[in-house]
């Protein structure tokens, strides 16, 4: 009887480190990958959402407002569903090292936090895209290593980020508001410029940061492909199905030279096409990129897509990466020129966006941002009570669009 009670309790043990229960993931997912496109239920799916980013952050931002964090949330969550937005890209973490102090010394107490705000969203019919690790920076940071260590697969980086992503997949893998799983944002605009390297570079002590930054803080893209393998192959054992983001942003017109320590170099549209999808390796299913209007108060802001090419023609190229790689675009940022002031330009702007994504039929586009507590993104920040309110009419019309040429043909195709 000993011996079996002991067989139990190794069992009941290795089954707790594990992560209890493993998800059922594998019961018909809200959204795949399959051949190279997002289906919904066996069909073709075209669908416009909104970044919420600080939607869960604010609660770790600014943890003696928690209670009226939520109702912020669960109003927010509200607009979502009275416009018609079908999902939520949101971060599901802290961005400044200080904001993961709740995980690190109460996990339960901050998964009940982010259980809340899942719930909030199933309740309402809204699908949710969480980007697990949003800042590059952040979990090097938390684990004292330079961010390097993102190309290191024993690093604590690397072993810190396995054991988050399988708590949290394993705990949200049943939910039927997640809609895909995404790494990080933007990395890879991080990467290949060591050469440049400031000790200054996003450093803030105060919130967690380390005084001063090394060389071995400016990472290589092969680290953070790395990086995204290990993730994905994380979240793959766990779940088969639904798509895997890197949350990366489009990249830069020299990536492939930058890659290959050439410099500040035009890459030709062979390369970039190269670049952009070595930057989304396998197990990775889709192709991650951001893109804003390239037009700032009249001036272009050169330097992200393949060099020499207009708005339409960026879509049409990454239409040419996608076939290729047999991945869909997710355009997981969108929206006006970074600087523009003129309220009916942006709303020009955007409305050409929302074109292009309809035109080049984008599968899954999200808009930045919504309700952001950050007084820096006036330009996009879209709520119900300022100027950028027409956001929520235009994005509605549109995915009613979307769902009408589905209806008629598009989505049997």
């Amino acid at each position: 009887m000993k011996f079996l009670m002991r067989i139990l309790w190794l069992g009941v043990t290795w089954w707790m480190a594990s992560g209890g229960f493993p998800a059922r993931a594998e019961a018909a997912p809200p959204l795949e990958v399959v051949d190279g496109h997002f289906r919904r239920g066996g069909e073709l799916y075209q669908g416009i959402g909104v970044n919420y980013f600080d939607g869960f952050r604010r609660l770790l931002e600014f943890p003696h407002r928690k209670d009226e964090g939520i109702r912020e949330y669960e109003a927010g969550l509200d607009i979502m569903a009275k416009y018609e937005i079908p999902f939520v890209r949101f971060a599901a973490c802290g961005f400044y090292p200080k904001e993961w102090k709740l995980y690190q010394e109460n996990p339960e107490a901050y998964f009940a936090l982010l259980d809340a705000f899942v719930a909030a969203a199933e309740n309402r019919g809204i699908a949710l895209i969480p980007t697990l690790f949003w800042a590059h920076f952040t979990v090097p940071d938390l684990c004292g290593e330079p961010l390097e260590a993102w190309g290191r697969e024993d690093s604590e980086t690397r072993k810190f980020m396995r054991r988050y992503t399988t708590e949290f997949v394993n705990r949200y893998g049943q939910s039927k508001a997640i809609w895909a799983w995404e790494f990080g944002n933007e990395f890879m605009q991080e990467a290949d410029l060591r050469f440049q390297a400031k000790s200054d570079y996003w450093v803030v002590p105060q919130l967690g940061t380390p005084e001063k930054r090394s060389a071995a803080d400016f990472p290589s893209s092969a680290d953070m492909a790395a990086a995204y393998r290990d993730f994905a192959e994380t979240v793959r054992k766990l779940d088969s199905k639904r798509p895997l983001m890197t949350g990366d942003a489009i990249l830069r017109e020299g990536a492939w030279h930058l890659a290959r320590g050439l410099g500040w170099k035009a890459d030709s549209h062979e390369q970039w096409r190269e670049s952009l999808i070595a930057a989304n390796p396998q197990p990775i299913d889709t192709l991650s990129v951001h893109i804003y209007h390239p037009r700032t108060n009249g001036q272009g802001y050169p330097g992200q897509g393949p060099a020499g090419t207009s708005l339409d023609e960026q879509f049409r190229q990454l239409g040419e990466a996608a076939a290729t790689s047999g991945k869909p675009v997710w355009l997981g940022e969108f929206g006006p020129g970074i600087d523009e002031q003129d309220l009916a330009e942006r709303r020009r702007q955007v409305g050409e966006m929302l074109e292009l994504i309809q035109k080049h039929r984008i599968g899954l586009s999200a808009y930045w941002v919504f309700d952001s507590l950050n007084t820096d993104l006036a330009v996009w920040n879209a709520t119900e009570g300022n100027d950028n309110a027409f956001v929520f009419d235009m994005i509605r019309a549109a995915n009613r669009r979307l769902a009408a040429e589905a209806a008629t043909g598009y989505g049997s195709k």
